[in-house]
């Protein structure tokens, strides 16, 4: 008998996790389909903003020089090279 009623509670508290979990993951996978619209529209807003920002700095003050960030890094690696 108490075998029995033990097995049932089991089996109960199991099922409704099962059922449980679906619904969070069902709820889960609709905020990630909304978060990542959201990404996609701010990563269109960066670009955007990314191009006017340039175009300003360009009507402002000319055309922008073009940094060779490769060519500092090696520069700063061959002077952290020589300090040692």
């Amino acid at each position: 008998m108490t075998r029995g009623v033990l097995v049932t509670g089991l089996l109960g508290a199991s099922l409704a996790l099962g059922i449980l979990t679906a619904i969070v993951q069902s709820h889960n996978r609709g905020e990630g389909a909304r978060l990542d619209a959201l990404r996609e529209d701010c990563l269109l807003l960066e670009a955007v903003h990314g191009a006017q920002r340039a175009t300003i700095l360009e009507a402002d003050h000319g055309p922008l020089p073009r940094v060779d960030l490769e060519a500092d890094a090696k520069k700063a690696g061959q002077r952290a090279r020589g300090a040692q």
